[in-house]
């Protein structure tokens, strides 16, 4: 697996992914584009088998905090530590850029994930009641987790 920094040649790849890994209320093209092409967000991509595996995009909410806006990992490539690996990657350039907590909402099913980010040191913060607003589909509920950066340093 290698691990690079975003290009905008990524960006359909990555909106394929969002599709596969979230089955209901990916984000779309736009919200996407938007969010890659912030000048102040960080993204990387997880590249394995010459395909877009994952990817992690960062955007700096205040001087102290950081959120992962959003952190994505195709099914197919699933249980080879990539979420891990985009994590810790991420928050590395977290802490290399000064801030002290990350921050990030997940769904509240979302097992997987939630144990992968309660074992990097994340906790819960707060119970997010229907957070997701999904077109057609409802809402769903998700938490927010936190990590103190500044502990690792």
């Amino acid at each position: 697996m290698i691990i690079r920094d975003y290009d905008k040649k990524d960006l359909e790849s990555i909106v394929k992914l969002e599709e596969r890994a979230f089955e209901v209320g990916p984000y779309t093209i736009h919200m996407l584009r938007e969010i890659l092409h912030d000048p102040e967000s960080y993204s990387l991509v997880a590249v394995e088998d010459n395909s877009i595996a994952g990817y992690i995009t960062i955007l700096p909410i205040d001087k102290f905090h950081a959120d992962i806006e959003s952190i994505a990992v195709d099914p197919d490539f699933g249980g080879r530590g990539i979420g891990k690996a985009l994590m810790v990657r991420g928050e590395n350039w977290m802490k290399k850029n000064h801030f002290h907590y990350s921050v990030l909402e997940v769904r509240d099913k979302n097992d997987v994930a939630i144990r992968m980010y309660l074992k990097l040191g994340y906790s819960i913060k707060e119970k997010l009641h229907s957070y997701y607003e999904l077109e057609y589909h409802g809402s769903r509920d998700g938490y927010r987790m936190e990590k103190d950066l500044s502990l690792e340093q």
